[in-house]
């Protein structure tokens, strides 16, 4: 029996290279040539390694719905392979497409072929709820990488919070929050069509970049007091965001969330109701005692690096299929 691990783009090698330290580690990792950006393209890349596989081996899917994915194929197919969906990701939304991916997932993890972990103890009770169904999920943390820290040594703007990513922004309520603190300048890194979207509600103290670099973003990370992240999701998202923030010795404040009571919660950052008030009197007062916002940031570096680093990734991901094998 072989074990594969399958990813969606290129790109993740460089992140997940670690992986080959692990010489015990008996996983033969399958990246596609170029980004899936499309479900056509993750069926070819998931169906080319279903033909290569056999009967009895295991198929881990870094992007989880790619686990559904090869979960119909087999269906259709008549093929057995067990199946790992790393840290699910579904949310609650009234659309369609959530609609019939929840039926999608609910079907694939009703299926005893599945196994799946989660990035929070509590959003696998979350899920269970959502889809109505009783199964165990194994906790996985998502991956904290060294190299976050980018050593930054610029100027700082000492009344300014930074917002940004894709994943799960809540980008309404930060504005109306950005309107009711108009001393505070707010840094926000948005996708051009959130852009479009929102332009014409900013308010003057936002200063609103789009689609920048990897490194831009950082920096302008950097040259903020604080992460404020409202989100709009009990799934996990921003959690990279809050991961380079704590590499840099940047306090995060964000919503309360199943997911993000796994990371900020017990003085590692500060979790916040959707309020406007309760956030505006949370960015105020950590503003204006910068020791203790350092303390709670250094508290979730010090978490990160003792329970999300690579090596603790690589052992509990290796235990885990040693032990569901």
């Amino acid at each position: 029996m072989a074990f594969y691990m399958i990813f969606d783009n290129p790109e993740d090698k460089k992140n997940m290279s670690f992986l080959d330290r692990y010489k015990y580690m008996n996983i033969e990792f399958i990246y596609p040539k170029k980004k899936c950006n499309s479900i056509q393209d993750m069926l070819r890349e998931c169906n080319h390694l279903l033909r290569r596989s056999n009967k009895g081996d295991t198929i881990i899917c870094w992007y989880d719905f790619m686990a559904v994915l090869c979960w119909v194929l087999c269906k259709i197919q008549f093929k057995r392979r067990k199946i790992v969906a790393l840290n699910i990701l579904l949310k609650d939304k009234s659309t369609y497409k959530n609609r019939l991916a929840k039926l999608l997932y609910k079907a694939m993890l009703s299926s005893k072929c599945v196994h799946a972990t989660v990035t929070s103890r509590k959003y696998g009770a979350y899920l269970n709820n959502l889809l109505k169904l009783h199964r165990s999920y194994f906790l996985l943390h998502d991956l904290y990488h060294g190299d976050y820290d980018i050593g930054y040594k610029g100027g700082l703007c000492q009344y300014s919070v930074f917002c940004g990513g894709r994943n799960g922004r809540n980008w309404p309520f930060l504005i109306e929050l950005a309107k009711s603190l108009p001393e505070v300048t707010f840094n926000c890194v948005m996708p051009k069509v959130c852009y479009e979207t929102f332009k014409k509600t900013f308010s003057g103290n936002m200063r609103v970049k789009c689609d920048i670099s990897e490194r831009e973003f950082l920096e302008l990370l950097c040259q903020s007091k604080l992460v404020v992240m409202p989100l709009d999701t009990e799934a996990p998202a921003g959690l990279i965001v809050f991961y380079q923030a704590a590499a840099n010795n940047i306090m995060s404040i964000t919503s309360n969330t199943v997911t993000t009571q796994e990371y900020l919660s017990d003085g590692r950052g500060v979790l916040c109701n959707r309020d406007v008030e309760n956030w505006k009197n949370a960015v105020l007062y950590y503003l204006n005692n910068s020791v203790e916002a350092d303390t709670r940031a250094k508290n979730l570096k010090r978490y990160l690096e003792e329970e999300c680093s690579e090596d603790k990734y690589a052992i509990t991901l290796w235990n885990y299929l040693n032990n569901e094998r």
